[in-house]
């Protein structure tokens, strides 16, 4: 799925999350991703069940409603954050590609 793509859904979160000390860590069922992170994953002993998210990430995070586009979510970010997030559009759109992937979110049409 390309940038521009991204930019015009809406992302939904699937799986919760909890702050602690201003770090946002967002848990996951390890056993409801994809087939890939399967594969990947089998190496290790246990797949991991959260992540820690950085400044931004949990900036953005805490900014999906399941009614802000990416792309409006991305002005936000760019508002709060400024040339730290450039290029914002790449970024963001890639963060919620990888957090779909992972089926950590859901990315669906506006309504």
């Amino acid at each position: 799925m390309d940038n521009e793509k991204v930019l015009q859904l809406v992302p939904v979160r699937i799986c919760e999350h909890e702050e602690k000390n201003g770090v946002l860590t967002v848990l996951f069922d390890s056993k409801s991703t994809s087939f890939l992170d399967r594969v990947f994953f089998s190496k290790l002993s246990k797949k991991p069940s959260k992540i820690d998210l950085d400044e931004i990430g949990s900036f953005i995070w805490n900014q999906i409603d399941g009614k802000t586009s990416v792309m409006e979510i991305t002005a936000i970010a760019r508002e709060k954050f400024e040339n730290k997030i450039e290029p914002a559009e790449e970024r963001v759109a890639e963060f919620f590609r990888q957090m779909a992937v992972t089926k950590l979110i859901g990315l669906y049409e506006k309504k």
